[in-house]
């Protein structure tokens, strides 16, 4: 198992562009430790709520909460007809009562407020608590108990900084992808479509090349202050450890021609398309793929005159 890479913290402008030449996951460590929600978030469990609480304007929040059979995961449900929670919205206040009434509670639900924009629900938390790396992104928090988010990834860019408890990821590189059986690309939980195999007990008779992603995992645990830099398309599994746990988190997306469609788009367009094929079709689209899109062992348009480069002219 390789480690994580650790870089000596330096919140400046300069860690924006250090970080998108990085094609690998770096800790920051106490990066954000300086914070004012840090230091607050070490006084009690439940300090944290209280320095939020400040900041709250009667927006809701998607509240999240496991059911008693998902053993703290927010995933599918054994036979993957549905889901292994259920969601509501309600004011931060509302939320926090109920984190705290579970707080003494042995095997309480696992719960989560997820993903809450800081400038819509908190407005005042990030003026108190800035990234001057990343000046104009607008953060998301992560609020709740001990809970799994199983293995996805995201597009964009990610900067997840933890404020109060302590978060374990688990991180797989994108040549992985074949070997963590992830789920539907449409009906997921949030979005990202998320590994199939129960993180805290895999079923390697069903999902047995989960071993071998296993076996190139890199885990790496984070406490209040640290960062987390997370590449585009690396997958990632996230455990928050404490009965409160608070994550803020940056995305920022990959410069391109934002005219043209997502990466993403390009993919679900592409699955559509080829799948309809006969599969010696789409072997053949896959070398064609390979060549011109990936251009693993060769540049396609090295012997083609500059002016006539066309779609094949890169673009960055």
């Amino acid at each position: 198992m390789k480690p994580v890479q650790t870089w000596p913290a330096a919140d400046e402008p300069a860690l924006k562009q250090r970080l998108e030449q990085r094609a690998e996951p770096v800790l920051l460590k106490g990066l954000v430790a300086h914070w004012p929600a840090v230091q607050a978030g070490r006084a009690a469990p439940l300090a944290i709520c209280d320095y939020l609480h400040r900041f709250d304007r009667g927006v809701e929040v998607m509240a999240t909460k496991t059911r008693a059979a998902a053993r703290g995961v927010m995933g599918y449900n054994d036979t993957l007809t549905g889901f292994a929670f259920v969601k509501a919205r309600m004011t931060l206040p509302e939320f926090t009562a109920t984190l705290a009434a579970y707080l003494p509670v042995d095997g309480a639900p696992s719960i989560a407020a997820q993903c809450a924009k800081v400038s819509d629900v908190i407005p005042g938390f990030g003026d108190e608590n800035m990234l001057h790396a990343l000046p104009g992104v607008v953060p998301n928090f992560w609020l709740g108990n001990a809970l799994t988010v199983p293995v996805h990834h995201d597009h964009p860019y990610n900067l997840a900084c933890v404020v109060a408890g302590r978060r374990r990821f688990t991180l797989f590189a994108p040549d992985q992808v074949g070997n963590l059986y992830i789920g539907p690309l449409e009906h997921t939980p949030s979005g990202a479509p998320i590994s199939v195999v129960h993180p805290g007990a895999p079923d390697f008779e069903r999902y047995p090349r989960y071993r071998a992603a296993l076996a190139a995992r890199r885990v790496v645990e984070l406490a209040p202050g640290d960062a987390l830099y997370i590449p585009p398309l690396w997958f990632h599994q996230v455990e928050a450890l404490e009965k409160v746990n608070l994550l803020v988190n940056y995305w920022w997306p990959v410069s391109g021609d934002a005219q043209q469609p997502t990466p993403a788009a390009a993919l679900m367009q592409a699955l559509k398309v080829l799948n309809a094929l006969p599969p010696a079709q789409r072997e053949a689209w896959a070398a064609m793929f390979d060549h011109y899109v990936v251009q693993r062992e060769q540049e396609p348009a090295a012997h083609i005159p500059q002016a006539w480069h066309g779609v094949l002219a890169r673009r960055r």
